[in-house]
C-alpha cells in the first residue's frame, strides 16, 4: 500500500496518497515508511502539525530490512522543513543537525537525497538550517551553513566571508541565504 501512496505522492496527488499511506499503517502499526509517506503528503497538504506527529510517531518504528533507503533520514528532513515551515527554528535545528550528523557517520557519504522527489537533497537541509540558525540569531553557524552549500556548488570558489558581527554583515548573509533558496528550487 506504502508503495502505491509513492506513486500517487510522486504524481502530485496527494489526498489519494494521504489514504493509502494511512491505510498501510493500519494494516502495520510498525510500518515505518507508511509513516514517512503519510507525514510527507501532510506536508504537501499544508498540514504541517499533522506532518510532525506522524513523522514523530514513524521515528520510533523500526525500519523495514527490505528498505534499501533509511527512512529514518527521509524522516528526519521532513521534520526539518516542517518544523522550519512552522517558524519552529529550534526544533529545525535540532533534526536537521540529527540528519547531517547521521549522514556524516557514514563512511564515503555526505549525501542525502529524497527518493520520491530528487531534487530534494542535503543542501535544501543546509539552506534550511541556515536559515533557522539565522532566525536564532547564530550568525555564525548559519554562515556555516551557507559555506556547506557553496562548497558543493561550486568547490573551486574561495569560501564565502561575511562579518557576521555587524549588520552589514548580517544583512548581506541573510541575503546570501535567499539568493540560495533560490538558487536551489531552480536546479
Amino acid at each position: 500500500m506504502a508503495n502505491y501512496g509513492w506513486s500517487l505522492y510522486e504524481q502530485a496527488e496527494y489526498v489519494d496518497s494521504y489514504e493509502w499511506f494511512s491505510n498501510s499503517i493500519r494494516e502495520d502499526l510498525d510500518y515505518q515508511d507508511g509513516y514517512n509517506g503519510l507525514g510527507w503528503t501532510f506536508g504537501k497538504l499544508v498540514e504541517l502539525d499533522s506532518a510532525v506527529q506522524i513523522f514523530m510517531i514513524g521515528l520510533t518504528k523500526p525500519q523495514n530490512p527490505r528498505m534499501v533507503d533509511i527512512v529514518a533520514h527521509d524522516i528526519l528532513a521532513g521534520l526539518t522543513f516542517a518544523h522550519s515551515a512552522l517558524k519552529d527554528d529550534s526544533s529545525a535545528v535540532h533534526y536537521g543537525d540529527s540528519l547531517i550528523w547521521l549522514i556524516e557517520q557514514k563512511i564515503g557519504e555526505k549525501t542525502w537525497v529524497f527518493p520520491h522527489d530528487t531534487t530534494t537533497n542535503y543542501l535544501d537541509v543546509h539552506v534550511t538550517l541556515a536559515l533557522s540558525y539565522y532566525g536564532l540569531s547564530e550568525f555564525v553557524e548559519s554562515l556555516g551553513h551557507v559555506q556547506s552549500i557553496w562548497a558543493v556548488l561550486e568547490p573551486t570558489k574561495a569560501p564565502y566571508v561575511v562579518n557576521t558581527s555587524t549588520i552589514v554583515g548580517r544583512n548581506q548573509l541573510a541575503a546570501e541565504i535567499e539568493y540560495l533558496q533560490y538558487r536551489l528550487r531552480g536546479r
